[in-house]
């Protein structure tokens, strides 16, 4: 026998003994590995919590912005050297939108948490001022069926809940209503026409009771806001109109142990329109008219305008009896892609503020336009100038922006704010 068969011999023999040795070991079964599944049922992004029927989509942006204001026409009573220009801050979300599709329809949570970082140093900022850091819950519903409860957008909203795109420029209207504790229904009536009823938190939409010699206390909430609104949501575009109710409940109007409640309202009425000769074109315009209600035009929260504005009150006592307060206000955008990637906008706001009797009236308007190009998908950067502008009745009354205690001397203030916006979202 040669070499080579001896070799060829050993080696089946080896092969033989191996199998009948592995054959008597014992065989365990791989665990089974539960692999995240796409949830194509609710769009993009979501997919099945393991284990569940249950979507999940995590989603968020971190944003740097950086400000100058102009202060141009600031005359205070105090040093204008005290008031800040230029301004920095970071801001970071992450939202969490769980829907699960039940035998009764759409059973979804949603949470979205806010963190800032940086000062405002007196400035306007759509997102509310910062001094230092902080984090906030910015929405937490549940919305089952036609029920929506928790903390989520007012109904009477229109503007803020489709639009609202600026960096920094507030606006009015029923844009700076924003988000509050609520209870509503929504019913679907088929052909883009949908109708909510809501009750939502008066706390967050009162702006007090002045009075000759002081601001006088709220009273304890009584009634909730009453809110309405009927929406269109078309191919063409969207439509709403929208009502509140809301009353004003303060101490000490006719003596002081007394109080005194008064009901005010708000209407107004919103549309959007597409432009498909632009990409991405369209044409939003919103006009609100408060009486006793004046959060829900936006025109009492100037105060944080850069150009400055007097205080706004919902309603003043005079010769000892609460009179109400009105206000108007006009607000719209319009945007378009000039190329997939820059994408322009310009946006105008328009407010009257009317107190009874001798007490300060005032006009407020801002103009401004935005440019922002998309570096890569997800990553943007824009830039955006806007002019602000305050002429009131009395400037002795008129108040800085985020700077209570600097008094404007003027009758007629404004300012120029620009500011950079880099924006990464996932």
């Amino acid at each position: 026998m040669t070499t080579k068969s001896l070799l060829l011999a050993a080696a089946a023999g080896l092969a033989v003994i191996g199998g009948a040795q592995a054959a008597d070991l014992p065989m365990t079964k791989a665990e089974p590995v539960e692999y995240v599944k796409v949830c194509s049922e609710f769009g993009p992004g979501f997919f099945y919590i393991p284990g569940t029927d249950t979507c999940l989509k995590i989603s968020g942006n971190i944003r740097a912005d950086y400000t100058f204001n102009s202060l141009s026409s600031r005359t205070t009573t105090g040093s204008k050297r005290s008031l800040g220009q230029s301004s920095f801050q970071g801001r970071a979300q992450i939202g969490f939108d769980v829907r699960t599709d039940t035998d009764y329809g759409l059973l979804r949570t949603y949470l979205l948490i806010d963190a800032a970082t940086g000062n405002s140093n007196g400035q306007s900022w759509q997102a509310g001022n910062v001094s230092g850091s902080s984090v906030y819950v910015d929405k937490a519903y549940i919305q089952f069926g036609g029920l929506t409860a928790g903390y989520a957008e007012s109904f009477y909203a229109f503007y803020d809940n489709y639009y609202g795109d600026t960096f920094f420029a507030p606006y009015f209207g029923s844009g700076g209503t924003g988000t509050k504790e609520l209870l509503a229904y929504t019913a679907q009536f088929g052909g883009g026409f949908s109708a909510t009823l809501s009750i939502e938190d008066p706390a967050a939409y009162r702006n007090g009771v002045e009075s000759s010699s002081s601001t006088l206390t709220n009273a304890g909430t009584k009634m909730p806001n009453i809110i309405g609104n009927v929406l269109y949501d078309g191919a063409w575009g969207k439509a709403q109109i929208m009502g509140a109710l809301h009353q004003t409940d303060v101490l000490g109007v006719s003596d002081s142990s007394g109080t005194s409640s008064k009901w005010g309202f708000a209407v107004g009425a919103g549309v959007s329109v597409n432009i498909p000769a632009l990409t991405g074109g369209y044409i939003a315009v919103e006009g609100d008219y408060a009486d006793g209600a004046n959060a829900f035009t936006g025109v009492s929260d100037n105060q944080y305008s850069p150009a400055g504005a007097p205080n706004a009150y919902d309603a003043y006592v005079v010769d000892g009896s609460l009179k109400t307060a009105k206000s108007w206000a006009v607000t719209g955008e319009a945007g378009f892609n000039i190329t997939p990637q820059l994408k322009a906008m310009i946006f105008g706001s328009y407010g009257h503020y009317d107190a009874p009797a001798t007490y300060n009236d005032f006009t407020v308007y801002q103009v401004g336009a935005q440019l922002s190009y998309q570096i890569v998908k997800n990553l943007t950067i824009g830039a955006e100038v806007y002019y602000a502008n305050t002429k009131s009745d009395q400037g002795s009354e008129n108040i800085v922006a985020g700077e209570s205690d600097a008094v404007l001397t003027k009758a007629t203030t404004d300012a120029i704010v620009g500011g950079v916006r880099i924006i990464r979202s996932f």
